[in-house]
């Protein structure tokens, strides 16, 4: 039995969706997994292009060291599609796995479903980069979060970086996982499937954080030097 992989038609249909991946070979879909991986390589280089994130590269430029200026943004460039690559693949190959691990799901199975996931935080990352471009700066906090608000109360560097990667995507996230993964397991299992999937999403957060905080840059130049 052959799908013809139709994106917005299978998350609108989770039911039929998985009895398709179950049963039978779904005809485009690898197209649609290098379509994603390509916008994020284009997303990520256009944001390293504007300028985002390169904010330390401008004194080179202000002090007259143009070639290195131009060398360090090359290299930038460079990180930030290797950056683009990472961020893709631990989404939707790692992040897969582990799943896989916690559920018992069939791994190919769950890597159809996360494509959607990897699809949501693409659209998220290029909505954020459409209003930054648009207002003409960054701002280190994203307004998806609830991390803005939280900044007014909580001075904890660690505390706001971890409310920051919970956005109103990981909700929708969660639930699109649980809509489709649900379909896969027993009805007794499907509480501590919801358990699981949070607990995917607060981890991967509080690394985040954790890692946001360490002086990482210092450590590679002291390393390098």
């Amino acid at each position: 039995m052959f799908y013809h992989y139709k994106f917005w038609h299978s998350l609108k249909n989770p039911t039929y969706f998985t009895n398709i991946v179950e049963k039978g070979e779904i005809i485009g879909y690898k197209k649609r997994v290098l379509t994603v991986f390509i916008l994020f390589i284009l997303l990520f280089a256009a944001r390293e292009y504007w300028g985002m994130g390169t904010e330390n590269l401008t004194t080179l430029f202000a002090t007259d060291l143009q070639n290195e200026y131009y060398i360090a943004r090359l290299l930038s460039m460079l990180g930030a599609i290797l950056w683009a690559i990472v961020y893709f693949c631990f989404h939707y190959y790692g992040v897969t796995y582990i799943l896989h691990l916690l559920t018992d799901i069939p791994y190919t199975w769950i890597k159809r479903v996360q494509l959607y996931i990897v699809a949501f935080l693409l659209i998220e990352k290029a909505i954020l980069f459409a209003v930054f471009y648009g207002v003409g700066y960054t701002t280190l906090f994203s307004f998806f979060s609830l991390a803005p608000a939280a900044l007014q109360v909580i001075n904890t560097d660690f505390v706001l970086f971890t409310i920051n990667q919970l956005t109103i995507t990981t909700v929708l996230i969660i639930s699109v996982q649980y809509l489709f993964l649900s379909k896969w397991e027993e009805a007794a299992s499907r509480k501590m499937l919801v358990v699981k999937l949070i607990g995917v999403q607060l981890f991967m957060a509080l690394f985040v954080g954790m890692i946001s905080v360490l002086p990482i840059k210092e450590w590679i130049a002291r390393g390098l030097g």
